[in-house]
């Protein structure tokens, strides 16, 4: 199914004129593997169009993240750090179900036609708008200074003092 799903991604993008992609590599199980030879295939015959790489690093990642048009595919982190980057996603398919969304998520099936909907909207000046606006539901990306600053106002007195309870002793 992941073989013929991604096959239908890759048709649609073949669609969409003046399209540049940058494709990173998914996990080395064994769907993974067969994607990722798909994706070997795709960049080597549309080279003008398409790169690949097995893994950026998380500050390239996100650097390249933050100057795309948007992310598509079914990865969390399109669901997770590109809102904060204000940049949109096309989750494809159910695998990032029951997760909370921001706005700049797209959800679509993993059919050409809903693949094209999702890349009309992506791309739309209207969408691109929108995401000047989003905000993330997990979070500013700030967490650990919002716990410091409340530990350093947390009132400390008696918080080492314990309390003992004496047990009865059943007869």
């Amino acid at each position: 199914k992941a073989h013929s799903d991604f096959q239908t991604l890759l048709d649609t993008l073949d669609e969409v004129e003046q399209l540049r992609l940058i494709f990173t590599k998914p996990n080395a199980d064994t769907e993974g593997r067969i994607i990722g030879q798909m994706i070997d295939e795709y960049v080597s015959s549309h080279p003008d169009k398409a790169v690949a790489h097995t893994s950026l690093g998380q500050l390239l990642y996100l650097s390249a993240m933050k100057h795309v048009d948007g992310v598509v595919g079914n990865s969390s982190s399109g669901i997770i750090e590109a809102p904060s980057l204000r940049t949109g996603t096309i989750n494809i398919g159910d695998r990032q179900r029951g997760r909370v969304r921001a706005e700049s998520v797209i959800d679509c099936k993993p059919d050409s036609h809903s693949i094209r909907l999702g890349l009309k909207r992506l791309l739309s000046r209207q969408f691109k708008e929108q995401l000047c606006d989003v905000e993330n539901p997990y979070g500013s990306g700030e967490v650990a200074k919002e716990i410091v600053e409340r530990l350093r106002s947390y009132p400390l007195t008696n918080i080492l003092k314990k309390t003992f309870f004496d047990l009865c002793k059943s007869k």
